[in-house]
């Protein structure tokens, strides 16, 4: 199939609005607006991140023959067990080696002094998916869609970013990366 006709089919859509959607996440959380005020736009940020995400792990499950209604039903907005399932072990592949990479990148930009990094990257995407699709999904009355009590903790953005644009960017170049090992 010629890329643009695959681009043309349900899930080139979906690879392509993952796409999409982090790359808008990406422009906001390193837009000027941001360094200025930072509170207008964190939870339009974070919505945009986890639908973006939310997209980047239908993708798979598309690709092996799921349709979009079996994969509502069966998962809704749920990250985690989209995260989790067996069909995204190519995804989080992909995110788990480039976690280091963007936690080492926040680490030498010196915009987060106060923290130390001390952490596991890779447990601390974990960590974040978690916080992200909780904020994202039913058990907060969909917070990110609506309205975001305070004080709610929420997963640092730009990690998130960093490590989803990046494997959405090489997804929607080369789809099979998402869904072959390599």
């Amino acid at each position: 199939m010629k890329t643009m006709e695959f681009y043309q089919t349900p899930q080139g859509q979906v690879i392509a609005g993952a796409h999409r959607y982090l790359k808008a996440a990406k422009l906001l959380r390193y837009s000027d607006t941001w360094d200025e005020r930072p509170t207008i736009l964190q939870t339009p940020t974070l919505h945009l991140l986890g639908h973006g995400l939310e997209l980047l792990l239908k993708f798979p499950l598309m690709h092996s023959g799921m349709d979009q209604a079996e994969i509502k039903r069966k998962f809704g907005h749920g990250l985690v067990s989209l995260w989790e399932h067996d069909l995204n072990e190519h995804v989080r592949r992909l995110c788990n080696d480039r976690a280091p990479v963007a936690w080492d990148d926040a680490r030498t930009s010196g915009k987060w002094i106060e923290d130390d990094f001390d952490k596991d990257p890779k447990e601390e995407l974990t960590n974040a998916i978690h916080s992200l699709a909780w904020l994202h999904g039913a058990e907060s009355d969909f917070a990110l869609r609506y309205v975001v009590t305070s004080p709610t903790k929420a997963p640092r953005p730009a990690f998130l970013i960093d490590v989803f644009d990046d494997v959405a960017e090489r997804g929607v170049k080369n789809p099979t990366i998402l869904t072959e090992a390599w």
